[in-house]
C-alpha cells in the first residue's frame, strides 16, 4: 500500500494585477453589485445600495448573484459588469 501526502502550506498561486483607478466621485455613476449568494448577503447589499444612492448620488445599480459562494463569478457576469458599470461592490453574507 502506498501513501500520498500533500503539503497544504504551499499556498495559492497569485496573479499580479493593477487595480483600476479610483473614481473621483460616485455621483451619477452606475455601480455593479456582486452578491456572493451567502445567507443575508442580499440584505446587506440592499442597505449598501440605499446608502450609495442617498449619500453618494449613485444613479443606477446592476445586480448579479453568484450561483455559489464557493465558486468564482461566471465569466459572463464579470464580462457584463465590465461593459455596463463604472465600479463594483462585492459583498458577502452570513
Amino acid at each position: 500500500m502506498s501513501l500520498t501526502i500533500f503539503d497544504p502550506t504551499d499556498g495559492p498561486a497569485v496573479k499580479a494585477f493593477t487595480p483600476a483607478p479610483r473614481l473621483a466621485s460616485l455621483a451619477g455613476k452606475v455601480i455593479g453589485i456582486l452578491d456572493n449568494s451567502k445567507p443575508k448577503s442580499d440584505l446587506l447589499l440592499r442597505e449598501v445600495q440605499e446608502l450609495l444612492r442617498t449619500e453618494a448620488g449613485v444613479a443606477e445599480f446592476v445586480v448579479f448573484r453568484k450561483p455559489s459562494a464557493s465558486r468564482p463569478a461566471p465569466e459572463e457576469q464579470l464580462d457584463e459588469l465590465t461593459r455596463r458599470v463604472d465600479a463594483v461592490v462585492a459583498g458577502i453574507g452570513d
